[in-house]
């Protein structure tokens, strides 16, 4: 992997490699310590060990390959599930905004109507007091008149 135009140190690598598939390291060291174990008792003339250590050790590495293989497809999948958790995070994100619009353009209708509704009581009441100062001037006018 290229990191700034260099590439990856191999320790880093390596590290980096057994952190994302800790079972595929554990289980090449318990086939290299079946093997070292069965090559110890062919050492020692136990042939029955060497044989089971053989087992083990054949054992050990199918379980090395399916956690290599698990751990591809797991990863594969991990993968994935990131890129389809930011797809939904871009549909919700779009929704959220979908729905904020909807809200203030339902603000703005509330308040076009209370505008309305404020203007037609303040025509009301300036055309109550029209009337109220025309009927004032005639008891007036016509207080005047009696005089």
């Amino acid at each position: 992997m290229l990191m700034a135009g260099r590439e990856e140190p191999m320790f880093e690598r390596l590290a980096r490699k057994c952190k994302q598939e800790p079972l595929v390291p554990m289980g090449i060291l318990m086939t290299c310590g079946a093997l070292y174990f069965a090559a110890k008792a062919i050492k020692t003339g136990d042939s029955k060990l060497a044989n089971r250590m053989f087992y083990w050790r054949v054992g050990l590495q199918g379980f090395t390959v399916i956690s290599l293989v698990g751990g591809g497809y797991w990863m594969r999948l991990k993968e994935q599930n990131k890129i389809d958790r930011e797809e939904q995070l871009r549909v919700k994100a779009k929704e959220r905004e979908k729905l904020w619009i909807k809200e203030l353009e339902r603000l703005d209708e509330e308040a076009k109507v209370r505008q309305e509704r404020a203007k037609s009581i303040q025509e009301a009441f300036l055309e109550r007091r029209e009337q109220a100062n025309a009927e004032e001037a005639a008891k007036k006018e016509a207080r005047e008149a009696k005089k």
